[in-house]
């Protein structure tokens, strides 16, 4: 009951105006002299907050060699360039990308060796006081919309929150639903490491991929994992709408058949019906890739219920920047009758955190529920939903 008396202070807190923001580990910026290590998207737009802002950054820090520095108001440096030594000391280095928990750890120590002696991550920053917040609204995309937090979607907070099967899951929630709130993504706990995503190997529930749909296939990063993993796949079905990660995935699944008895990859987009949508790609982040209105390409979507009848999949993984509850509607005849296994990223959109699960409780009413995070965050948040068999 305590976990459930946190949440409601929160949402009444909320309501007031009173909710509390945590101190950043890294204050006053303005009269610091930053370096952004990460000259991609995320680098890029936290670089025009901050400048925005009149906060001094020096320079971006980055490997690739390659990057055009047309692009770039500000120098870019690779990290061993000697111009920097004047900056080690005092200077403060703020990972620019997010990076998975034991890849910052590394670039962290890489720096530290090299001899800057301030290094943050972005979890480690409050950006909110910010331009009010505009670093993170630009990093969500403008998805985290708080409207009706204390309105109809009250209730359905409570609801999803009452699923949860123990404290751990609902710690993550709450620290979830505050963070997005606050704008202040400081309070989260350590992440487990994101190459167990999707094995949920604390969950006291034997996991059955013998059936597996992917979709949100990538480059096959998800399959190629499991099989690192000694799992099991009988047969693979794999929705990935960008036609070069269909090569890629192609390639290891015909290099590693052994593993599989069939093998199907279908280039297109997952959603409730079949229809053509635009998509929006970047060269900087392909796995970011998401159906939008300002998109530069066009794709074909289906419905897992139209394409799949009769593949009885026992496990079911989704990560589809955000269309995740269109997919569930169009899958909802499959899970009614096979029950599988639910992996479903819920971070792409605050109101995932509750409308997915509620959503795939009103299907089957024997699913238990479990939150696990495996970036800093609270990125690449999963909902596992596994029915009581």
């Amino acid at each position: 009951m305590i976990e459930i008396e946190n949440l409601i202070e929160v949402l009444e807190k909320f309501e007031k105006g009173t909710l509390e923001n945590y101190e950043s580990q890294l204050k006053h910026l303005e009269t610091k002299d930053i370096m952004l290590y990460g000259a991609g998207n995320i680098g890029k737009k936290l670089y025009s907050t901050l400048n925005e802002s009149c906060i001094n950054v020096k320079c971006f820090l980055d490997k690739n060699q390659k990057i055009n520095l047309t692009n770039y108001k500000i120098p870019v440096y690779y990290p061993e360039d000697e111009v920097l030594n004047s900056l080690k000391e005092n200077g403060y280095v703020i990972l620019s990308a997010l990076f998975s928990k034991n890849v910052c750890k590394e670039i962290k120590s890489y720096l530290m060796n090299l001899g800057f002696k301030n290094v943050y991550a972005l979890h480690e920053i409050n950006f909110s006081a910010i331009n009010k917040g505009e670093f993170y609204e630009n990093l969500y995309n403008g998805r985290q919309s708080k409207i009706d937090i204390n309105g109809e979607d009250k209730d359905k907070i409570m609801q999803a929150f009452s699923l949860l099967e123990n404290e751990d899951d609902e710690d993550l929630y709450i620290n979830y639903v505050k963070a997005h709130l606050t704008m202040d993504f400081t309070r989260f706990n350590e992440p487990n490491d994101v190459s167990l995503q999707y094995l949920a190997h604390d969950i006291p529930i034997k996991v059955d991929y013998s059936n597996f749909i992917d979709c949100g296939g990538f480059d096959g990063d998800t399959v190629r994992n499991l099989i690192h993993n000694k799992i099991k796949i009988n047969n693979l079905a794999i929705f990935e709408p960008q036609n070069d990660l269909c090569e890629k995935i192609y390639d290891y699944t015909k290099q590693n058949n052994q593993n599989f008895e069939t093998v199907t990859i279908l280039p297109c987009g997952v959603g409730s019906k079949f229809e053509k949508l635009k998509l929006s790609t970047s060269s900087d982040s392909p796995s970011t890739a998401k159906v939008s209105e300002s998109g530069n390409d066009i794709i074909q979507c289906v419905a897992i219920d139209e394409v799949l009848q009769g593949f009885k999949p026992t496990f079911i993984k989704m990560d589809i920047e955000g269309a995740e509850t269109e997919a569930l509607k169009g899958a909802k005849n499959t899970i009614v009758e096979n029950h599988p296994q639910l992996a479903i990223c819920v971070y792409h959109s605050l109101s995932d955190i509750w409308e997915i699960p509620l959503l795939i409780k009103s299907f089957y009413s024997g699913y238990k529920f479990y939150l696990r995070s495996y970036n800093y965050m609270g990125l690449e948040t999963v909902l596992y939903a596994f029915p009581d068999k």
